[in-house]
């Protein structure tokens, strides 16, 4: 494609300096013609009265240096020369040779040499004609210079044309290998490597540009499923470990029916934080695909499931769950919503000190309610809330004194999952709010 471009370049240049060329030559062979014939009418003019002889007025112009010399001949009625200048006076050519028509102008050949010339009638004798001419050799010559310094700035300019279009197409084979270098660094997983340094092609810069935004995204996403893997390794280490223990312990020696009941309940807890931990998993996986469709959902019986669900934790907590919700309704999946009423709860009891209290209101507005879930636990810290969006990050408290996985992801992208449904709206009290779309109900 380039060295088509250039090839056509070099055929544009040659087609423009060979016109160039040819202006300039008939330009002054159109000025030479001009004069010639304005001093032939002037001779013819006064051909009468010299006895049918030439002036001693110069020849045609050329330049500012000075004119070029006159040659001429006069014919009589029968075509003989009556009178001729050097070099025409030894053996004038023949009038029938030069009849291009009456001013028209013409080249011939005398003597070896090259003439441009022109043949007008005498006034008052019919059959009489002069001819005036002027050596081509300088017109020739000036042609002959215009084709050189065209042919050699034609020269100069393939030679530029072909350095810069060879040392842009280096330059830009070396961005695109930059580019493809850092593709392939990436799909090799260094999510690091960015296409350093300026590109001068806006498109090529434009592609870089492209493809340091998705290595950053792939490396954002890379980062965020290697801590999540780690911290739900982690997670499950813990309950399957004492989970196996207690079921090895339990069937080591007899029990009493008491023992196995408390075997029983602790293998019970085991399991519901698996259960919790597989929940987690399956819904970040939910989150990649295609929403389903919505549905209206009494927010006062999705909060009594929820509260209901989570009266074993509240109670081994002492902890006492209120709630405030009317009759709204809110466009959603059903299984979402208490999803998020479990886990901001699930989170809150667990937070709260014992004895405390757990507070679920909901506040309804023109298109969106809002949930609130207010604990007396410590607080999030100033330093830990805006990356509390980032998917399963646990603050350093949290990872210490508590087994929760953070919040989960319901959305691709922090973006979205800052927007909906998660905002933190008190400084002082832990909790979570989730804003969905309303829909009333009577």
């Amino acid at each position: 494609m380039t060295w088509g471009l250039f090839l056509l370049s070099v055929l544009t240049l040659g087609g423009s300096f060979a016109t160039i060329a040819a202006l300039l030559d008939g330009y002054q062979e159109r000025e030479l013609d001009r004069e010639l014939l304005q001093i032939a009418r002037q001779e013819a003019l006064e051909a009468p009265a010299n006895n049918f002889t030439f002036s001693s007025r110069p020849g045609p112009a050329r330049n500012d240096v000075g004119p070029l010399e006159k040659y001429g001949v006069i014919f009589d009625e029968q075509g003989k020369a009556v009178a001729a200048t050097q070099p025409f006076d030894v053996a004038p050519p023949s009038i029938s040779d030069l009849d291009a028509g009456p001013d028209a102008p013409l080249d011939f050949a005398f003597s070896g040499r090259r003439y441009r010339g022109v043949v007008v009638p005498i006034p008052g004798f019919d059959g009489r004609r002069l001819l005036l001419a002027a050596s081509r050799g300088e017109l020739d010559g000036d042609s002959r210079f215009v084709r050189k310094a065209m042919g050699t700035a034609f020269a100069a300019s393939v030679v530029w044309l072909f350095l810069a279009i060879g040392w842009l197409t280096r330059r830009n084979m070396r961005e695109h290998a930059r580019i493809a270098e850092t593709l392939r660094r990436v799909a090799t997983g260094d999510m690091k490597a960015r296409v350093a340094g300026d590109v001068s092609d806006w498109d090529l810069r434009r592609v870089g540009s492209d493809v340091d935004e998705i290595a950053e995204r792939l490396g954002t996403l890379v980062q965020h499923q290697r801590r999540f893997i780690a911290h739900a390794a982690h997670e499950l280490r813990s309950p399957l470990t004492a989970l196996h223990g207690e079921l090895q312990q339990a069937l080591r020696k007899e029990r009493t029916a008491q023992e196995y009941r408390e075997s029983l309940t602790f293998c019970l807890r085991a399991s519901h934080r698996l259960k919790h931990l597989t929940d987690d998993l399956l819904e970040l996986a939910r989150a990649e695909q295609p929403a389903k469709l919505a549905e209206a959902v009494d927010l006062d019986d999705a909060l009594a499931d929820v509260v209901e669900s989570l009266a074993p934790l509240a109670s081994e907590k002492n902890v006492e769950v209120q709630r405030d919700c009317g009759k709204i309704a809110v466009l959603a999946r059903r299984s979402e919503v208490e999803r998020i009423i479990r886990n901001l709860l699930d989170n809150a009891i667990r937070h709260s000190p014992k004895g405390g209290v757990v507070r679920l209101e909901v506040t309804p507005g023109d298109e969106t309610a809002l949930l609130r879930v207010r604990d007396q636990g410590p607080g999030v810290p100033e330093a830990e809330r805006e990356r509390v969006f980032e998917p399963f990050h646990r603050s350093a408290p949290a990872r210490v004194e508590a087994r929760g996985a953070g919040l989960v992801p319901r959305h691709r992208g922090n973006d979205r999952l800052r927007e909906q449904p998660w905002d933190l709206l008190d400084r002082d009290a832990y909790f979570d709010a989730a804003r969905l779309p309303r829909r009333s109900t009577n």
